[in-house]
């Protein structure tokens, strides 16, 4: 296997637990915008796929499919109310702070790719103090290309680094999106899996690594990189 020059971290279930925070603002928004409110049950069921909003919005009320405007509405009322209400329910993970001060501090490049509204991700990678660690932050935006689509990482990613291969790309994620994303950009896959993922699924896709802590990445990133090289899980 190559060595890693970046790692691609996803955000939700990743780096940040997000979950509390996208359950409720699914609720409120399906409440603000007059529909029937989802269970919570439900939302997390919908969360557990990676999906983008637009598409875990019609997971959840697949009448918002041949409703276009409703759907519409329904993202930005979300998209508003988790910027307001749901920053007071996230955190990054336990560890992760220390995870990508070493990845910064060891020359490899660390990039967060989210279908989340790029400004809300930011947002939060400020103000938990993440940023100085992140070289690229790649969001959901009007007329760009969502994960799994591989043109995320060759026409907005790599472009931005010198020289940087996708074969030498790890990407981190928590859900078979973040498999698939990396199998089709041709990178190798780590699956997060402390985070909503089902397990089933995503070992199914037979992930390159798996990690049960985000702390335990930079020691699969000093391993693979080392001049014996080799693999190691958790």
């Amino acid at each position: 296997m190559d060595a890693f020059d970046a790692v691609i971290f996803d955000y939700d279930g990743t780096l940040f637990d997000t979950r509390d925070a996208i359950v409720h603002c699914l609720r409120r928004a399906f409440e603000l915008c007059r529909r029937p409110i989802p269970l919570a049950g439900t939302t997390k069921d919908a969360v557990k796929s990676g999906l983008p909003l637009e598409e875990t919005v019609i997971a959840i009320d697949p009448t918002m499919r041949i409703d276009p405007v409703a759907l519409s509405e329904m993202v930005q009322v979300y998209r508003r109310l988790y910027f307001d209400e749901g920053a007071r329910l996230l955190r990054p993970f336990a560890g992760a702070t220390e995870a990508l001060r070493e990845l910064h501090r060891g020359g490899t490049k660390c990039v967060v790719v989210s279908n989340k509204g790029v400004h809300a991700v930011r947002r939060s990678l400020d103000q938990s103090g993440l940023s100085a660690f992140i070289d690229v932050v790649f969001g959901d935006a009007t007329g760009l290309p969502k994960k799994p689509d591989p043109a995320v990482l060759t026409d907005h990613i790599l472009p931005r680094f010198e020289r940087l291969e996708a074969r030498r790309v790890l990407i981190v994620g928590d859900t078979e999106i973040d498999i698939l994303f990396a199998r089709r950009c041709g990178a190798y896959a780590c699956w997060a899996s402390y985070g909503y993922g089902d397990a089933d699924s995503c070992r199914g896709l037979e992930p390159d690594h798996e990690i049960d802590r985000i702390d335990a990445l930079p020691a699969l990133i000093r391993v693979q990189n080392s001049p014996h090289g080799s693999t190691i899980a958790g």
